[in-house]
């Protein structure tokens, strides 16, 4: 260890007689914490849980973690953890029939046989005794699901296979059919789905998507095309928008920055992005260089640390702060500090407990975070927050007994008179489905400020939303006197085929007064909706019924443009237009607005000014910039934005104008950015054109010296950072000794979020809190207090709320939280055939978080915990994580993998996956190939480890041979950091070639099934700025973990 040279990270793990490792030992610290004392560190060997066997080897108990003082590392520990064990029970053929929980919650499950089918029948009774029923074949294939405790009926979901078991139709509980066509080399030709249309891809003779066309592009016959250099990318082309088009580089053999063989540069529609990579082929530096449209072309230059454990060092930002990393002996993250102009300790402590959870966080400006949680359930059962004015946060959290949130309070002692804060309980209610259909809200602050709000909401069996009604009362909140408002809303759905999951109108009837409410404030609105063939928003028309019964048929237009991989481009509030711009990975990097004026006399036109000067240019997680030279900085640690920090172009560095652009480094490479500048700055024409609004802007082809950049460019927004730095300076300072260019240096907000990582309170560099918010239950602000500095746009889920359009940003699609739906379709509709593919976290927001629109996961305290396993079972929590590592195949240059052989992680021994947490790394570039030798030409064995590039679709290696190269494989697979494996061998550290993966099945090819979605999830993880995430490994039942051939797996599953 690096930052440890005298004491090593050890891990030992103890195996019994059969194989089975029974006992894992691992370097921990763990930190007593608790609110009113000082955190206590001890430096231990975390142990993990001890299993008891029944007489035929399965775990009937499995007990909770303990920990012992070091110096025993060889000797097996006998002890039990205090709290009640899992307990298991089993029938004759070791399938679990019944698992009890420490808490005493009982899941049952029961096994028969269908009379019309003959398919095997698993259902299982939840702790609170609702049911669901899995049929499977003899294959083991899911033929269909049923939902057994729904209020309105069973729902049940079909699958159908084709004679080589291929999945070829599903049909959901209302007879919307999904249908897939593959063709002789096994490969999905066309999925038709009643959301988003018929999509049809075709190949070339090496498995390569060379077009993808939509259902929208069907229309207009056009395609998205692709060209690769063998296996490699090399550009994708767009039909309708080529200013998106994307073209990537790799190094050759004579490539400097270690880039032989691996992507070098990619370009597209937001600019270019260069890569450069250390020795392990870890992306140690990038530069960036992007468009902002009409206003400038800018570089961002970020630079990166690794140890040999690839754990994150250093990272300096593209303003050349640099931002290091600390960790303790056990490995885990502790300490984070930043220096430019002056050094700032961000992250003073971060304190662990045995379970590797965050129990301790303390900041750079003296607010303490402390977390505990049920000891029986390892559910956060409070979140305490003391600030410089004492406790802002002291969150109880209560559940019931599958884990929903029943309540939770902020039990803070009011705050001062004139001060943020206060205290707020929110309660909340379910229905059989665990839908959220109830909630209730008070708060409490100073200067009797307070506030209520009431939620009911409704469902059909396709878990669409019916009816939400939401009602909120204020006194002294907004202003000094009372404010009543809310909404009745009613959902109407398509009918017809493709319509039927798209809303058609909402009649929505709302109130917003300060009387009482009556009928005669009520305002009704209806409000009509269009979507294009793909399944995206694209018009909603609002009508109104006025005060004489006559209804106003267009009293406000929405309309939305999108590309053709489904992305928004622009909106039309009203005549008010907002850009946006994507780069290859569907990030979003630019977005503006501004305000359209024209000029009629007599009804002719005279004259009008378009001004899209306001933009945010999203160069990355951590850099967000905008007009006037503002930029703000973000500092993670793990997933978790800590503390946003606010700068100006006099204080920034080298002026982003004047760096020079990416590609200057790669070698034989010109990007035409001023090509690039023009039809970017012709795509905000287009998209005024597309929406019938006159364009009269004017066109600024200076884009080197970029005036938008320019603080002195005599625009409102440029001038307010430096007033309000100064005043803050002028105010605050320390001893005199921030000079005036340097106060931006005290321009420092740190977030305090809640359990889904809201962001409640924020506090200033001083512990002062600057920022309060708090939230109904689907994401609508409720109480706001603000200052008059900065206020973050990151709220609900750490989202980015745009004004422009009242919705949240999520990366691969945008959330409406006042109807609480997506407006456009879920890219992994095809994994939840029986929800709806614009319902929001299964309609269960409390519990649940959206990363990035695609997929749904639980937050458990500071660590999330994704969802997959079986094709319709939704409660199937993905614990059958396996790690295998590949044997090398027969042929003889040794460049062939043969996953057909894959073995599970504990090589020597045969045995299954221990549990415990095992950390992915992240980091490395996802476009990354397998490595070439210079001399022979042939791929080599190993490229280091990471996240590699994800294909369009995974093949079934079964259906393929032995001929698959490494380079093939290699992209398909996420990369278990070997030195920190729970229970790895040296075997395996040298092999040092582990894979994560998720498997419907208990045999190697069972991974490939359902592994892109993963490994999409990570992918997208690691763009947001997390360099490792861990994975829980934990078998609640029977070891799950199967290990054997293929043959023996098929058996025993």
């Amino acid at each position: 260890d690096i930052q440890h040279p005298s004491d090593d990270m050890e891990t030992v793990t103890f195996v019994d007689g059969f194989g089975r490792p029974v006992q894992v030992k691992k370097d921990g610290v763990v930190t007593t914490a608790s609110k009113g004392s000082a955190p206590k560190d001890e430096t231990v060997m975390i142990v993990s849980g001890r299993n008891v066997y029944d007489a035929f080897g399965r775990v009937a108990k499995a007990y909770y973690p303990v920990t012992e003082a070091v110096g025993n590392k060889t000797t097996f520990n006998k002890a039990f953890d205090n709290v009640s064990p899992t307990v298991t029970v089993y029938d004759v053929l070791d399938r679990a029939m019944k698992v009890t929980l420490p808490d005493n919650a009982e899941t049952k499950t029961e096994y028969s046989t269908d009379a019309g089918s003959n398919a095997l029948v698993t259902t299982v009774t939840d702790a609170l005794g609702n049911r669901q029923a899995t049929y499977t074949d003899g294959s083991g294939k899911t033929v269909k699901t049923e939902q057994l405790s729904g209020p309105d009926g069973i729902i049940t979901t079909s699958f159908e296979y084709d004679g080589i078991d291929r999945l070829v139709k599903v049909t959901d509980t209302e007879g919307n059919v999904t249908t897939s066509v593959y063709d002789m080399g096994d490969r999905r030709t066309e999925v038709n789905h009643p959301a988003s249309g018929i999509t049809t891809f075709t190949y070339d003779a090496l498995g390569n998507v060379l077009t993808k066309q939509t259902a929208n592009l069907k229309k207009e016959g056009k395609t998205i095309n692709y060209e690769y250099d063998y296996a490699r990318l090399t550009a994708i082309s767009y039909p309708d928008h080529p200013e998106n088009n994307v073209k990537y580089y790799y190094g050759g053999r004579n490539a400097s920055q270690n880039r032989i063989g691996r992507l070098m540069l990619r370009e597209d529609g937001s600019g270019a992005i260069e890569y450069f990579y250390g020795k392990m082929g870890e992306v140690v530096k990038t530069r960036r260089t992007m468009i902002v449209p009409n206003q400038a072309i800018a570089t961002y230059v970020t630079q990166w640390t690794y140890d040999s454990h690839n754990r994150l060092l250093e990272m300096i930002y593209p303003d050349e702060e640099k931002v290091t990393y600390s960790y303790n002996l056990g490995g885990q993250l502790t300490h984070v500090r930043g220096y430019k102009s002056y050094g700032y300790d961000y992250v003073q402590k971060i304190g662990y407990d045995k379970f590797e959870q965050r129990s301790y966080l303390k900041y750079c400006n003296g607010a303490e975070t402390f977390y505990s949680y049920d000891p029986q359930r390892r559910r956060l059962q409070n979140l305490v927050v003391n600030a410089k004015a004492g406790t802002i946060m002291d969150n109880a959290y209560s559940y019931d007994a599958v884990s929903n949130v029943l309540s939770v309070a902020n039990n803070a002692p009011l705050p001062q008179g004139g001060k943020a804060g206060g205290q707020m309980s929110h309660t909340y209610g379910y229905d059989a489905l665990y839908r959220l259909t109830s909630a209730g809200g008070t708060y409490k602050g100073a200067d009797n400020k307070s506030a209520t709000y009431t939620l009911t909401m409704r469902y059909d069996n396709m878990h669409r939303i019916t009816s939400k009604k939401q009602h909120l009362s204020q006194s002294g909140v907004q202003f000094d006197g009372t404010l009543n408002a809310g909404y009745d809303l009613t959902y109407t759905y398509g009918n017809s085929e493709g319509k039927k999951f798209q809303l058609d109108n909402v009649r929505d009837l709302n109130y917003r007064t300060e009387e009482t409410p009556t009928d005669s404030a009520t305002i009704n609105n209806g409000h009509k909706y269009e979507y294009d063939a793909n399944g995206n928003l694209v018009y909603i028309n609002t009508s109104r019924v006025k005060r004489d019964g006559k209804e106003d048929e267009k009293a406000g237009e929405q309309k939305y443009r999108w590309d053709e991989e489904n992305r928004l481009l622009a909106t039309d509030e009203n005549g008010f237009i907002a850009n946006y711009w994507y780069d290859a990975d569907g990030e979003r990097t630019v977005k503006s607005s501004g305000e359209n004026e024209e000029i009629y006399v007599n009804s002719e036109f005279s004259g009008g000014r378009t001004n899209t000067a306001k933009f945010s240019l999203y160069v990355s997680p951590y850099l967000v910039a905008s007009q006037g030279g503002r930029y703000t900085k973000h500092i993670y640690i793990g997933s978790q934005r800590i503390v946003s920090k606010l700068g100006d172009l006099a204080s920034y560095g080298a002026d982003p104008r004047r760096i020079p652009y990416a590609g200057n480094e790669a070698d034989g490479i010109t990007v035409d950015y001023k090509a690039k500048y023009a039809l970017q700055q012709q795509s905000i024409k287009d998209n005024y054109k597309d929406f019938g609004v006159a364009y009269n802007g004017e066109d600024n082809d200076d884009y080197v010296n970029g005036q938008g950049f320019c603080c002195n460019d005599g625009s409102l927004e440029a001038a307010q950072t430096r007033a309000m730095a100064m005043r803050s300076a002028k105010a605050k300072s320390v001893n005199g000794n921030f000079k005036p260019n340097d106060d931006y240096e005290r321009m420092q907000f740190y977030y305090h979020p809640d359990h889904l990582g809201s962001s409640s309170y924020i506090t200033n560099l001083d512990g002062e809190v600057a920022q309060h918010i708090e939230y109904v239950p689907f994401g609508e602000v409720f109480i706001e207090e603000r200052n008059n500095t900065w206020n973050t746009p990151y709220l609900f889920n750490a989202k980015e709320f745009d004004e422009e359009t009242g919705m949240y940003y999520y990366g691969a699609r945008y959330y409406e939280p006042r109807l609480s739906l997506w407006i456009s379709v879920d890219p992994m509709e095809e994994k939840y055939p029986n929800i709806g593919g614009y319902v929001y976290c299964v309609n269960n927001p409390v519990k649940f978080v959206d990363l990035d629109g695609r997929d749904w996961i639980l937050s458990v305290g500071n660590r999330v915990y994704w969802y997959g396993g079986k094709v319709g079972n939704k409660k199937h929590l993905m614990y059958t994580f396996k790690a295998t590592s590949g044997y090398k195949g027969l042929d003889t240059k040794g460049t062939y993998w043969n996953l057909q052989k894959a073995k599970y992680q504990n090589v020597r021994n045969g045995g299954p996956t221990a549990e415990g947490t095992y950390h992915i790394n992240l980091k490395p570039d996802p476009n990354r190939v397998a490595e070439t030798d210079t001399k022979t030409g042939a791929l080599k064995k190993n490229p280091s480890g990471g996240i590699e590039k994800i294909p369009d679709f995974v093949e079934n290696p079964n259906k393929r041979g032995y001929g698959w190269t490494y380079e093939e494989w290699g992209k398909n697979r996420a990369s278990l950091t070997p030195d920190k494996v729970t229970g790895a061998t040296n075997e395996e550290r040298d092999n040092n070639s582990y894979y994560f993966h998720d498997s419907q099945k208990g045999y190697s090819h069972g991974c490939t099934e359902v592994e892109t979605e993963l490994f999409n999830k990570l992918n997208d993880y690691r763009k947001a700025g997390h360099d490792r995430i861990d994975v829980i490994v934990k078998y609640p039942g029977p070891n799950h973990s199967t290990n054997g051939g293929t043959k023996k797996n098929e058996k025993n599953k």
